[in-house]
């Protein structure tokens, strides 16, 4: 990735989030490749995820944050080079075996909502997997003993200053009392899988109310919108500079 697009998603993500701009930032690129698995590339801003590249279906997954008017097209080029030049990389240090280390980490795993949950309205539950090597791991979501979703994160994984990895799993639903939600991991670092346990009191959330979530769409959509000008802005003034 050359220096005139990092500039270009800085002032893009600096733009679409005005307050990152009161302090300094770290803009990371990384990206490994498996004898078991495809590549991985994310690019992350503070340890918050831009982008990670899908190469089964040959595109980019954004952030839902970024405006979809100023997504980078030429930018999965970049990943796709990344890729070839990470796979010649692994032919390269496999020829030498005596200089590979394997280091082997297990999963610590957390589970709890996004935000205060509110009865009878749709809120998030995440499971958050952190610290695991390598990258070849198994998620499942179960609510009351039915799974409801599983999926392999690989492409979605990011990686810690120590070389491991880290993983959000997320899992929409609408609050009943007595509900039972399990995040389960599997990897082959753990002798089992391990479950993590979620369970709806209602005594303990917020009740439902007519008007409260209504007004504070509409002021997470405003600011949302201000938030897009601005990106837009900054975007366009770095192209005119560049020109």
């Amino acid at each position: 990735m050359n220096d005139t697009m990092y500039f270009n998603i800085i002032l893009i993500i600096l733009g679409a989030f005005p307050t990152c701009a009161q302090r300094s930032h770290e803009f990371c690129l990384a990206y490994g490749c498996f004898d078991s698995s495809d590549t991985q590339l994310s690019v992350t801003l503070d340890g918050e995820e831009i982008f990670f590249a899908d190469f089964k279906k040959g595109d980019l997954v954004w952030d839902s944050r970024i405006p979809t008017s100023i997504h980078m097209s030429e930018a999965y080029g970049y990943a796709k080079y990344y890729r070839t030049l990470c796979n010649h990389d692994l032919i390269y240090f496999k020829k030498d075996k005596s200089e590979v280390v394997t280091i082997k980490e297990a999963p610590e795993v957390t589970i709890y909502p996004k935000e205060e949950v509110i009865m009878e309205e749709e809120n998030t539950l995440i499971c958050f997997v952190k610290h695991y090597f390598p990258p070849s791991i198994k998620i499942k979501w179960t609510k009351n003993d039915v799974e409801v979703t599983s999926e392999d994160p690989f492409i979605k994984s990011l990686t810690n200053i120590d070389g491991t990895f880290y993983v959000i799993s997320t899992l929409g639903f609408i609050p009943n009392e007595g509900d039972i939600y399990t995040c389960t991991v599997d990897c082959e670092m753990m002798d089992e899988p391990q479950t993590k346990f979620w369970e709806v009191d209602g005594s303990m959330y917020t009740a439902k109310t007519p008007d409260g979530p209504t007004i504070y769409f509409g002021f997470a959509t405003f600011f949302g919108l201000v938030g897009v000008a601005a990106g837009t802005f900054f975007y366009v003034k770095a192209q005119q500079s560049d020109s």
